[in-house]
């Protein structure tokens, strides 16, 4: 496998950077599926789709506030190992409970513009130097209107 295995803190930040595509894998089972997620260009809504063949993702939902949400629109059914596997990654990362035997792997492109990624702490981490720092901007801009508006 080319990439990087994300740890739990790194990996929730590079799942929702912008355009990331990102391998789960199950070491006891060596079950695996790859997912997509593509931030919408008018909203914080983020398109979610899985590898389903060679180089072909098949939309299963959207995600809005880390919550995921299946779409009628999907032709993968919520009953789908993947669709399964999907919510319940991200409900683990959210928690910050995710098993040691759950391994989450960036394919070596950045998250944010979907950019080859050739700077070690870059590779580390999944992010590009320059999308760490817009994305770090945004962070902090976000935290400071929590704090204002609570």
């Amino acid at each position: 496998m080319t990439g990087k295995k994300l740890n739990q803190s790194d990996a929730l930040k590079f799942i929702f950077a912008g355009k990331s595509t990102f391998t789960v894998i199950n070491t006891q089972t060596d079950n695996r599926f790859t997912f997509s997620l593509k931030l919408s260009k008018t909203s914080n809504l983020f398109f979610v789709k899985v590898l389903s063949g060679p180089e072909t993702y098949t939309y299963i939902g959207t995600c809005a506030n880390g919550y995921f949400k299946h779409s009628k629109k999907s032709v993968i059914s919520t009953d789908a190992q993947s669709v399964k596997v999907f919510n319940y990654i991200l409900n683990r990362l959210r928690m910050n409970t995710l098993q040691d035997f759950v391994e989450i792997w960036h394919e070596g492109k950045c998250g944010k513009c979907g950019k080859a990624l050739t700077v070690p702490s870059s590779i580390e981490n999944g992010l590009g130097p320059s999308c760490l720092k817009k994305l770090s901007k945004q962070e902090k801009r976000d935290k400071f209107l929590e704090l204002i508006l609570s």
